[in-house]
């Protein structure tokens, strides 16, 4: 059996995984941002759902940089240095315990459940924060694994800014409230501008094959691609391609999808 963990500036996703490669049960709760309280609920939850059956993996997606099993740096958690991987072997001693990126897990799953894997594909993450990941013909490569497009400095209307601060989900909701699919279609193109402001940077630097939008927001890719794309074209050199702009598959869920592919690469490759 294998155990994900989808862990996000706001909520935390547990899920066991079954032989058909699809979630089979989820637990949704909100993250803990004291690091014990986190390592204690997931245990926890983990123990909850496996109801004691024998564990293959646990594979952890964290919202921030993730080196050798630590959280090097989460924003959105407060957290700097703090060792997951070995608070939560703790509770699963002989345990394989995989600690990976957020964005990165949802890159490589969204790439490998297209119909082409393409040349290169930019995943967008926009939830509490804003991360992004480049994978490369279905790889997520190690030197591309820190990539950090979410804390971007821009110049957006004269004031210097991350992306993140302009275009989380969070923030769209502090500005314009819940969206949904009665948001009006003038607050959709404000929330495409706003993305295109860190977009069209990152894509004239990468020159994506597909951009894939995860996350909250993700979930209503269609009702602004068209607008972005829009104005993409008006800003990006004719030279480059607008790539072809599609939200993840199960946005809300894809970071597990991703958690799982980990798990499974890792385990054979051991």
């Amino acid at each position: 059996m294998i155990i994900t963990v989808d862990t996000g500036g706001t909520k935390t996703l547990v899920a066991s995984f079954d032989e058909e490669k699809n979630p089979k049960r989820i637990i949704k709760f909100p993250t803990p941002k004291n690091v014990d309280q986190y390592i204690q609920r997931i245990a926890d939850q983990i123990h909850l759902i496996t109801n004691d059956k024998p564990i293959d993996a646990i594979s952890v997606a964290l919202p921030g940089v993730v080196k050798d099993g630590m959280a090097v740096w989460c924003q959105n958690l407060g957290w700097k240095n703090q060792p997951i991987r070995e608070l939560l072997s703790r509770y699963f001693p002989n345990i394989p315990i995989f600690i990976a990126n957020d964005a990165n897990m949802a890159g490589l799953a969204s790439m490998l459940r297209l119909p082409k894997t393409p040349r290169c594909g930019l995943y967008i993450t926009l939830g509490t924060g804003v991360g992004t990941s480049l994978i490369l013909n279905g790889n997520l490569h190690k030197e591309l694994s820190d990539c950090e497009g979410g804390h971007m400095s821009l110049n957006y209307n004269g004031k210097i800014t991350t992306w993140e601060e302009i275009t989380a989900g969070r923030v769209l909701q502090r500005i314009f409230g819940e969206l949904s699919s009665d948001t009006p279609l003038e607050i959709w193109e404000e929330v495409a501008n706003r993305i295109k402001a860190g977009l069209q940077p990152l894509i004239a630097f990468t020159q994506p094959d597909v951009v894939v939008i995860g996350g909250s927001v993700g979930v209503f890719t269609s009702y602004f691609s068209d607008i972005l794309s829009g104005l993409l074209a008006e800003n990006l050199p004719a030279a480059i391609s607008v790539p072809k702009i599609i939200s993840a598959p199960n946005p809300e869920e894809i970071v597990l999808y991703g958690c799982y592919d980990n798990a499974i690469s890792q385990l054979t490759s051991n």
